[in-house]
């Protein structure tokens, strides 16, 4: 197997402060803060670094800054979707299922869950599109997360949350990956 290291990586850790910033953002969804709170942590050495780092930051942070995060991130095939004013990323793992697309009947489904969650705990659901195979199983994850209390549902989205940056961050770098024998190292 070749090693590779990051272009993005070697980019983002000689960046100017803002351009790194304007770099990681895009892993926490709509919440610069969370970039931020680890930009001046550079040198990553690599993903998993800054993913860690991301997540730590967002662990860190106090309870009401959690929850405006969990805020700003779009419903499922919700009002964002359907304006197309979700970041790139979130159009990527929605569409990844088919909920950019769904059926009359199961989007009237997925707006009532919506509705229910976001009136029971005062955001959107929020879970880690990649590790979701199919519709039925985000249906039935999401039906079963109606019934959580509120500490052991904040606990949870903050789980889905890490998933996704570390999902977001592996992508970043795979993406752009360069074999080492073609980088002046």
């Amino acid at each position: 197997m070749t090693q590779t290291s990051s272009a993005f990586l070697t980019e983002m850790n000689a960046a100017p402060r803002d351009a790194a910033l304007r770099m990681i953002a895009p892993m926490a969804e709509r919440s610069d803060w969370v970039a931020e709170a680890v930009v001046d942590q550079r040198p990553f050495a690599d993903d998993m670094t800054l993913a860690l780092a991301l997540v730590e930051a967002l662990l860190a942070a106090p309870a009401p800054r959690r929850t405006a995060m969990f805020r700003a991130h779009p419903e499922l095939a919700g009002r964002e979707a359907i304006e197309g004013s979700m970041t790139e990323a979130s159009t990527g793992e929605q569409g990844r299922l088919g909920l950019l697309s769904l059926d009359p009947r199961s989007h009237a489904r997925l707006s009532r869950l919506n509705a229910t969650y976001r009136s029971r705990f005062g955001y959107p659901f929020i879970i880690a599109l990649h590790r979701v195979p199919d519709l039925d199983t985000l249906f039935a994850r999401f039906e079963a997360r109606l019934h959580a209390d509120p500490v052991e549902e904040h606990v949870t989205t903050l789980a889905e949350i890490a998933s996704v940056i570390r999902a977001r961050t592996i992508q970043v770098f795979a993406s752009n990956s360069l074999p080492l024998e073609t980088q002046n190292i």
